[in-house]
């Protein structure tokens, strides 16, 4: 039951909060999402490389910790290459639309990308969830999940509700696009039950949270910033804090 209640604040939760963010702030600055991905991204990093990596290695050893982090940056990888296909094939077949249309057509498929990514990255999140609460940084993964949530919400909220989608919609969307966290979380609990499961559960989700971080969470952060000092000292703060947090939970 508390695996489930982490995952459902971690995941819907944040998402939807994000969406509130997103509908209600009609621009906010690019600094300011640079820095929330910035910092989400450097937590993503501690919990992955100084929690799941090294209870992985205790739990099953060196290759458990090799094999499981390749498959998850793996299949996030397939996931990420999967959805650019789609999203050319999208923008084939909307050639012919008229000009006045473009740009909401633009947004709305930019938003629902966006949302399809999330939904798609959620399980391994989720799974990180519920395997580390069997090594007792559920909550702390939780936690970090939920802050890197809230910018993901605002991401493809604001471009839905700029393509003219009803709020309640874009609300709906942000609210669902964090349940499949919670399937991940069940499913990464009764995985961690096993010794030797938990050890590749906790690296596949550290796999898949690093591949995240890398190829999506900090690019974007300084593409969208013009100062990139500041993102970097927002994802060291990141991790200062994933360390802080672990030191007090344990």
């Amino acid at each position: 039951m508390r695996v489930i209640i982490i995952a459902f604040i971690a995941g819907s939760v944040g998402t939807f909060a994000g969406g509130i963010v997103g509908v209600i702030i009609k621009k906010p600055s690019k600094n300011y999402i640079a820095m929330m991905l910035g910092f989400a991204g450097g937590a993503m990093l501690g919990v992955s490389l100084f929690e799941l990596m090294p209870e992985s290695y205790e739990h099953g050893g060196i290759w458990a910790a090799l094999i499981g982090v390749i498959f998850g940056a793996v299949f996030v990888f397939c996931v990420d290459t999967l959805k650019n296909f789609k999203d050319k094939k999208r923008q084939h077949l909307n050639i012919g639309i008229e000009p006045e249309n473009v740009d909401s057509q633009k947004l709305l498929r930019m938003g629902m990308v966006i949302f399809i990514a999330i939904i798609l990255h959620s399980l391994p999140e989720g799974i990180a969830i519920g395997a580390g609460e069997h090594i007792d940084i559920g909550i702390l993964t939780g936690i970090i999940i939920l802050l890197h949530n809230i910018p993901e919400g605002m991401a493809f909220a604001l471009p839905l509700k700029a393509s003219g989608m009803k709020t309640w919609k874009v609300l709906l969307f942000s609210f669902l696009a964090g349940l499949p966290i919670l399937i991940g979380a069940i499913a990464g609990y009764f995985i961690g039950m096993n010794e030797t499961l938990i050890a590749y559960a906790l690296s596949f989700a550290s796999g898949a949270m690093l591949y995240v971080v890398f190829s999506e969470m900090l690019p974007t952060s300084y593409s969208y910033s013009s100062n990139r000092k500041l993102v970097t000292l927002s994802t060291m703060i990141g991790i200062i804090v994933v360390v802080v947090f672990a030191i007090v939970l344990h």
